[in-house]
């Protein structure tokens, strides 16, 4: 039996800042998808992830190319099975030295109080304008 999702969640964002892959993995099943809104051609992290393993690959190669220095989610709305979290982050591109201080939403799709979903939606806008910077 899972816990109530807030505390799953802030443990989950806990291991997410402390870049524990491990610990995130085991809130996650086998069979876990991780999507973000943002073009495999405006970051090669991008698109969607099948399965735990494929996810955290993606999480590590992010935690590679990006020094997260801020993650704070905010007020969780929880619907039946589904979470929404909007989250501030604060970052730097490792290669370029640029910060990227956004806002993006996460929605958590859950059974049984597990997540089995996770989708990330980024600004667009700002994130390509970021990352076309960063190229420079």
């Amino acid at each position: 039996m899972a816990k109530s999702v807030g505390p799953l969640l802030t443990d989950f964002y806990d291991a997410w800042r402390a870049h524990d892959l491990d610990l995130m993995g085991t809130y996650l099943p086998d069979d876990f998808s991780h999507v973000m809104n943002i073009p495999e051609k405006t970051l090669s992290a991008g698109g969607e992830r099948q399965g735990k393993y494929a996810s955290l690959k993606r999480l590590a190669d992010i935690f590679d190319g990006f020094d997260t220095q801020y993650l704070e989610p905010g007020r969780l709305i929880v619907r039946e099975s589904q979470t929404i979290v909007e989250v501030h982050t604060r970052c730097q591109h490792r290669a370029s030295g640029l910060w990227l201080d956004t806002n993006k939403r996460h929605v958590w799709l859950l059974e049984d109080g597990w997540p089995v979903k996770l989708c990330e939606f980024y600004d667009l806008d700002q994130f390509e304008t970021f990352m076309n910077r960063a190229r420079r």
